[in-house]
């Protein structure tokens, strides 16, 4: 083989090497990291059924298709609840488009003061799209449980109605095909939380 020719095909050759390590390296490169901590094994949402804030029933199986976002609070909440809530309805306002695919989901720890109607009410001051849920204590015992949610009422007389209510602040994140994906503490920031629902909700 000619020299030059030989030249010609042994830089051909380092070419293709060369493209072949790039595309090797790009391809194989770990998707990243989500903001909130990934909740494994994957497994399905506890399904559960509710009265929403307009005193109709909720299902989550219905949701299917969305994202939701799952927070366990109070109305009375005199700081996690408020604080939680605004950074979800930022979270949404933030997706522009693709919030028509989410819902922010808030159910109550405190049945005996959390009327739908006082529900809907206070989700107004942060989302006016948040659906609200109550229901029998028994039954939202059996949600909390099931997401192993914490709630314990603290009795205080200085406190609005004479208590508290201690509870969990982790926001739960359920994919579309109805999986619990992801788990947020408080003090999450609302891009972080846009920024893997849209991930999520593009696949």
């Amino acid at each position: 083989m000619p020299a030059r020719r030989r030249m010609l095909v042994e830089i051909a050759l380092v070419i293709v090497i060369a493209v072949a390590g790039v595309t090797w390296a790009y391809t194989s490169r770990p998707a990243p990291a989500f903001h909130g901590r990934l909740l494994e094994p994957l497994r399905e949402a506890p399904v559960f059924s509710l009265t929403d804030h307009q005193g109709e029933p909720f299902h989550l199986a219905d949701q299917r298709g969305k994202a939701v976002l799952l927070f366990f609070g109070y109305t009375t909440c005199p700081d996690v609840c408020p604080a939680t809530l605004g950074t979800l309805g930022q979270m949404k306002r933030q997706l522009g488009a693709d919030g028509e695919r989410v819902e922010v989901v808030f159910i109550t720890v405190d049945p005996e003061r959390d009327t739908p109607a006082r529900l809907a009410e206070y989700l107004g001051y942060f989302d006016p799209s948040a659906i609200g849920l109550t229901g029998p204590p028994e039954e939202l015992a059996r949600v909390r449980e099931a997401y192993g949610v914490y709630a314990e009422r603290v009795n205080d007389p200085q406190a609005p109605g004479g208590y508290w209510m201690n509870h969990t602040a982790t926001v739960l994140l359920i994919d579309p095909e109805g999986r619990l994906r992801l788990s947020y503490t408080f003090g999450s920031a609302p891009a972080e939380i846009a920024e893997d629902v849209r991930r999520i909700l593009r696949g």
